[in-house]
């Protein structure tokens, strides 16, 4: 039996637009306990991938702004807060990963886990032509294995 991506993923289709607000991009994920979030058009063609890494890189000094510093210690807590307000008021575009990986609906069990591993993603948006049609996470894996008939003894 294969298995495959469409069959892993979950069609609840939480995503941003690249208009949003980072802030407001921020109450989802929190509010729906994600890692990241799909930014699609109107039209669910998907432009991009929004995560918690994205935000947290944006909000670290780079190598070049922590050397232009007088002092490496320079409060460096206070300025990340200060970056991370000013990031919550910057458009999803201006954060986000514009190009972000994902599979088609037909990608085989073993080509979803291989590029989730070796890519370190959570979470996997699934698109068919250009439009996202669902999202496979890690926990799918579980949930899969949960109530999957293929794990489960016949008698």
């Amino acid at each position: 039996m294969t298995i495959n991506a469409e069959q892993l993923m979950h069609r609840d289709l939480s995503s941003v637009s690249e208009d949003d607000s980072v802030l407001d991009a921020v109450h989802l994920l929190f509010s729906q306990r994600l890692s990241g979030v799909p930014v699609v058009r109107d039209d669910w063609v998907l432009v991009g991938y929004l995560s918690e890494k994205d935000i947290l890189r944006k909000a670290t000094p780079t190598y070049l702004e922590v050397l232009a510093q007088s002092s490496f210690l320079d409060d460096s807590e206070g300025n990340l807060i200060e970056r991370l307000k000013q990031i919550g008021n910057m458009k999803v575009r201006d954060v986000m990963n514009p190009d972000p990986i994902f599979v088609r609906p037909s990608e085989s069990l073993m080509t979803v886990v291989d590029l989730m591993l070796r890519k370190g993603l959570k979470r996997l948006p699934v698109v068919e032509g250009r439009k996202l049609v669902g999202v496979i996470d890690r926990g799918g894996f579980c949930e899969f294995m949960m109530e999957g008939s293929e794990f489960h003894e016949t008698r």
